[in-house]
């Protein structure tokens, strides 16, 4: 294979403040090329995303209850989470998870900074835990990209961009299978994944499609989705204070620059913290919109201080105020007293939420059509009663109108079928005549049905209200 050809010094930028790096001054794209690092926060975050693709891929495969650990039946406006089957009734219970995971994020945001986006984004984690590193290992390392990048397409630059695209392409596909079996059980889906494509078109399509997603993604939008889709990134300055804990240079000790050999501050302007930067800032800066907060800088730097015989931290976890006047204020400050006082407050309503969740739902609906009609002196309702069954397995209910509905009205009621059996996961509708006299009609009134599930002996009550003329 051929060397690529060298890289002119004129080609090299830096990145500025004021401007974003992963655009040319031309208004193309740059595409960024980070360096390959090692240190204690990689081991750490490598353990990390490890743990967060495992457990991805993984779940699905988990039975709880015969049913996966994990499984959102959208044909059937059902999930089973863990053993617990909800159904679409039950969606209101969504708001509960949404808002912790929001307040989760911000109260990890305003303590720690972007450490949600650093360690266990998804974006993060596949492209710096597994796609960057498939490329380092056929391209090579930073230098050579670059090289190979601005040289001509030989016989090793179409080797290796065509190997690597391939490999790309394929983990996409197993990716978007690997999520798809989140709403279609895994054996389902080999067996789809085994016939044509046509017995299984929707899952074709949507596997199809999310694996186009995700290769545009992982091999050419990569750290714009952080820098212009994502907008965790403009919320993190309201979200943070001189006391979060943030990833940062220490000015007083690094400037100004110098020389090895030189007086002045430790850091010697090797560029190491930028060219290890995914996001292609330079955190000499200042905290910036674009820090995801990776710790790629902090163990570059802290390789380069190791060399040059100079204590580490220069780059650091820590807060502005420690920066600026070093002293850092405890973690348990009033602030995070606040958040746990809120934090319980939401567990305790969600408790009570949840303690009211009923194995299944019954519903007074009154039929289309007439709201009544008159029969040989009589005024007439249909009402259905709509039962859905929450629980993965047959129940027996019993349906009858409550003692001492309608009052001197004294309504009479023909149940046709009093006794209903639902299978699993399904749901029927009931009808039920209800008949008053003419001559007692005194004007609307309330109506109250029972629905008693015959195993549990629970009943539940389904009101109307009784319409005349």
């Amino acid at each position: 294979m051929s060397t690529p050809a060298p890289v002119k010094r004129s080609q090299v930028r830096w990145p500025e403040k004021d401007t974003l790096y992963t655009i040319n001054p031309d208004g193309s794209r740059n595409f960024l090329h980070p360096a390959d690092v090692s240190g204690r926060w990689q081991v750490r975050k490598n353990l990390i995303w490890g743990a967060l693709i495992l457990f991805y891929l993984i779940l699905p495969w988990i039975k709880v209850g015969g049913h996966p650990a994990v499984h959102i039946d959208i044909p059937g406006r059902a999930a089973y989470l863990f053993g617990m089957t909800f159904t679409n009734q039950d969606f209101y219970l969504m708001f509960f998870p949404l808002s912790a995971m929001g307040f989760a994020l911000f109260v990890a945001t305003s303590l720690w900074g972007r450490v949600w986006c650093g360690f266990a984004c998804p974006q993060t984690v596949f492209l710096e835990g597994v796609f960057r590193k498939i490329e380092r290992w056929i391209e090579g390392p930073r230098s050579a990209r670059i090289r190979r990048n601005l040289g001509k397409w030989d016989a090793d630059k179409i080797l290796r961009k065509g190997l690597k695209h391939a490999v790309f392409l394929v983990l996409c596909w197993l990716l978007a299978h690997a999520f798809t079996a989140y709403f279609i059980p895994v054996d389902e889906l080999r067996r789809a994944m085994l016939h044509n494509p046509a017995d299984h078109w929707s899952a074709f399509v949507w596997t199809t499609v999310w694996t186009g997603v995700l290769y545009f993604d992982y091999s050419w939008f990569r750290e714009q989705t952080c820098l212009i889709i994502c907008p965790y990134g403009r919320l993190q300055s309201a979200l943070i204070d001189q006391d979060t804990v943030v990833i940062g240079y220490d000015t007083g000790r690094g400037e100004p620059r110098s020389k090895v050999d030189d007086a002045g501050g430790d850091c010697i302007d090797c560029h190491r913290c930028v060219q290890v930067c995914p996001t292609g800032i330079d955190i000499r800066e200042g905290l910036q919109m674009e820090c995801v907060g990776c710790a790629n800088c902090i163990d570059a730097c802290d390789d380069i201080m190791d060399k040059i015989h100079r204590p580490r931290g220069l780059i650091r976890y820590d807060s502005g105020r420690a920066f600026e006047t070093g002293v850092r204020r405890p973690l348990l400050r009033p602030r995070f007293f606040l958040y746990v006082f809120l934090g319980m407050v939401g567990l305790t309503v969600a408790t009570f939420a949840l303690s009211g969740r009923t194995a299944f739902e019954a519903k007074v609906l009154r039929a289309r059509g007439m709201p009544y009609t008159l029969e040989e002196g009589k005024i007439r309702n249909l009402f259905q009663v709509r039962v859905q069954n929450k629980q993965d397995e047959p129940r027996t209910f019993m349906i009858a109108p409550a003692e001492g509905v309608g009052g001197d009205a004294a309504p009479e009621f023909l149940v046709p079928q009093p006794t209903l059996r639902l299978d699993g996961m399904s749901e029927a509708q009931v009808p039920i005549f209800a008949y008053v006299e003419r001559d007692h009609w005194a004007g609307a009134f309330p109506m109250t049905f029972t629905v008693t599930d015959s195993a549990s002996g629970v009943t539940r009550l389904a009101e109307a209200r009784f319409l005349g003329p």
